[in-house]
């Protein structure tokens, strides 16, 4: 059984990673990070392995951990390339559209990580994207489907208990 705890790291509004109120910039830090994030009924935690022990420190979240950097079209789909040091085909990630317009991504398997896009990614996706009459619609390879509005929250508390 992992120790569970409250690891005192914050994601602020502005996507930034804040440790006991000073911002964490080392980018080989916070790749670790983002590798090891995962999310369950509780809120979403960094995972930490040490042999056979393992400790699941929550965050709190009120911006996004992620971000979409790359959107590559390829013969057989398209790919999110993320900085999380992953890739993920369409399919495996979700697209959605914000109130304000922006877009949101999601792994199926992870709903409480969200991705914000760069503006690059968003502009390499805005090539296949069209609004009509209020909806945004994603055009690809002669498919035409509509990216659904997210009604969820961005913001993961920390859990009330760690047991």
């Amino acid at each position: 059984m992992p120790r569970i705890f409250d690891s005192e790291i914050y994601i602020s509004p502005s996507d930034e990673w804040i440790f006991r109120g000073n911002k964490i910039d080392k980018e080989e830090i916070l790749q670790y990070f983002r590798n090891n994030l995962h999310g369950n009924e509780k809120g979403v935690y960094i995972e930490n392995r040490f042999g056979e022990l393992s400790e699941h420190g929550y965050i709190r979240i009120d911006g996004f951990p992620c971000h979409v950097l790359h959107v590559e079209l390829t013969d057989s789909g398209m790919i999110f390339h993320t900085d999380d040091g992953r890739s993920y085909p369409f399919g495996d990630f979700e697209i959605y559209e914000t109130s304000d317009g922006g877009l949101l991504g999601l792994r199926s398997a992870e709903e409480k990580i969200k991705y914000r896009f760069t503006w690059n990614a968003a502009r390499e996706l805005s090539e296949h994207l069209e609004e009509e009459d209020g909806t945004t619609y994603l055009e690809w390879k002669g498919v035409k489907m509509e990216i659904p509005k997210y009604s969820g929250e961005v913001l993961v508390p920390l859990p009330t208990d760690y047991t």
